[in-house]
């Protein structure tokens, strides 16, 4: 591919901004004539990092004293270096005080957002947004779709449908942007009943959540050839896509898959995996992206892993500065193969802050230890784990989902485990029992609820 479409989306708004904004042109010094490159999606970064924060300073009761105490003016902040001397914002602050990070009046706000973090885990949280900042987010949407669509195609959005503006009726929204065709099949449906509305509707594109649809898969596989129902794309979000989950979907129905990273308070929409397939180039017409390290605060140099942290640049309002999403990642500095040239790259999000725990010798433990090993073996849908203390050492326990519970089933697993090196290693130095697994039918799991996967600590 010549050039990703999300490149040319984001060139066409730093265009339109050089022709229609003279303090813009000015700032950036371009030439509108001439190819866009790198450098001037920093400076269009940076002209609106500016704005955000003057616009901020002036609106923003929580903002205004987040300036006052760390004795700054948005003028002392040129540019992206600079942006280091503000505080972090972090998600306590929305639960405690939602109303004060307001830059409009309430009459403003097109839809309020309350959501919990993770799923279940965290604080709950409100957002603001007004319509503007919702057609924003309904553009990010088309320009997300236009990586995996034509307008030929028809998209099913398997996302909870409800209110006007609900998360399903903004993706309809920019799918409709794009041009393509969609369709609303919602979250609550049975897998034949999605497949209904797929064979009605000649869906070509199927969105929704990752461990939904490898359900939904698995459910019709045994009576339904799935690679002769025309789908072309999977596009999933919410989760952790295992790479050999990623090639068991393809095989299914013989399409390609792509993931989604997205984030509630940003908007929802964050970023896409490009056709290279080995990261996500992030929405940068209304994002700012840092990395940081999640002890000290400092920027993490390029290619170390940190906490993602972002700063919208054209929200009205309820602009975010420095915030703190939780979720550990890394920039990718080689080139892309998608063929962009101007476009920052961040790896896929293995770890939250929240899933990480440590263990007695100080070894870490998170969930995408197990999703790579467990979501590979042949039958198993899903799994929980917790950790517990006995006889004084660690011990795992799994209960895990599967389509069929047999003892062959439960020997591989098994086997699997006693290879994962953070437990082979805890096991050979005496500080943690051999895991404990049981298994559980199909279905067991089945829930609304999209929280991510969690070792639960039970120690």
């Amino acid at each position: 591919m010549a050039a990703f479409q999300l490149e040319s989306w984001l060139h066409g708004i730093i265009e339109e901004n050089l022709n229609g904004d003279e303090a813009f042109r000015r700032f950036s010094g371009k030439n509108p004539a001439h190819p866009l490159t790198r450098s001037d999606v920093e400076a269009y970064r940076d002209f609106h990092l500016q704005r955000t924060l003057q616009y901020a300073y002036e609106n923003s009761y929580f903002y205004r004293e987040q300036f006052d105490r760390s004795r700054l003016k948005p003028s002392d902040i040129a540019g992206f270096k600079d942006l280091a001397k503000f505080p972090l914002t972090g998600p306590q602050h929305l639960a405690q005080y939602p109303y004060r990070f307001l830059c409009t009046s309430q009459a403003v706000v097109a839809r309020p957002c309350i959501f919990v973090t993770s799923g279940t885990t965290g604080p709950q949280k409100e957002i603001f947004w007004s319509q503007w900042d919702l057609e924003k987010i309904t553009e990010f949407m088309a320009a997300g779709i236009s990586t995996v669509a034509t307008r030929d195609d028809t998209v099913q959005i398997l996302l909870p449908d409800g209110k006007p503006n609900s998360q399903a009726d903004l993706l309809r929204q920019g799918v409709a942007k794009f041009g393509a065709r969609p369709v609303v099949s919602g979250a609550e449906q049975s897998a034949e009943e999605q497949l209904r509305i797929l064979d009605t509707f000649h869906s070509t594109i199927l969105f929704g959540f990752t461990g939904q649809l490898y359900r939904i898969s698995k459910e019709l596989q045994p009576d339904h050839d799935l690679q002769l129902k025309g789908v072309k794309v999977l596009f999933l979000a919410g989760e952790y896509l295992p790479a050999a989950r990623r090639r068991e979907l393809e095989t299914i129905w013989n399409c390609r898959v792509h993931t989604h990273y997205g984030l509630t308070e940003m908007g929802l929409g964050v970023a896409v995996e490009c056709t290279a397939g080995d990261g996500y180039h992030f929405n940068e017409a209304d994002l700012l992206l840092e990395i940081i390290d999640p002890v000290t605060g400092e920027r993490v140099k390029p290619g170390d892993e940190g906490e993602l942290v972002f700063t919208t640049l054209t929200r009205e309002a309820m602009p975010l500065i420095r915030y703190r999403t939780h979720d550990l990642s890394r920039l990718i500095e080689k080139p892309c193969p998608c063929g962009a040239t101007s476009l920052l790259k961040f790896d896929a999000v293995r770890k939250r802050l929240e899933s990480v725990v440590t263990l007695g010798n100080g070894a870490e433990m998170y969930p995408t230890l197990f999703d790579d090993l467990l979501l590979s073996i042949a039958g198993v849908i899903d799994y929980r784990v917790k950790l517990l203390r006995h006889e004084s050492m660690d011990r795992l326990e799994f209960t895990i989902e599967t389509i069929r519970e047999n003892d062959n089933v439960l020997a591989e697993i098994n086997r699997t485990l006693r290879l994962a090196p953070v437990i082979a290693d805890n096991i050979a130095a005496g500080s943690m029992n051999e895991p404990r697994v049981k298994l559980v039918g199909m279905g067991a799991f089945r829930t609304a609820d999209r929280a991510k996967k969690m070792i639960v600590d039970c120690r």
